[in-house]
């Protein structure tokens, strides 16, 4: 399981970010939520921690989610690299 997003800073910088297992599992664990009903309720909160999470696992930033690293993004949005959004 994966997810492709890109996150885009004020600064004008952007990065790809690859969502892996570890994180889903991370998100479900820390909100409570499944990820099996993303395409019902996902959130750009859920997009935005996803992304922050696999920066964090990938010592990319030490930042706090919310507010820190929040505020330092314009937008996350889901990469199309071809596949479903929720590649296995």
């Amino acid at each position: 399981m994966r997810l492709a997003l890109k996150v885009e800073y004020h600064s004008g910088d952007a990065e790809d970010v690859d969502v892996v297992f570890s994180d889903f599992v991370a998100f479900e664990r820390t909100w409570n939520r499944s990820v099996a009903r993303f395409e019902a309720e996902l959130r750009i909160t859920d997009l935005a921690w996803l992304a922050w999470s696999q920066l964090t696992t990938a010592n990319k930033t030490k930042a706090k989610f919310d507010p820190d690293w929040i505020r330092t993004v314009s937008n996350v949005t889901v990469r199309d690299d071809g596949d479903s959004p929720l590649a296995s």
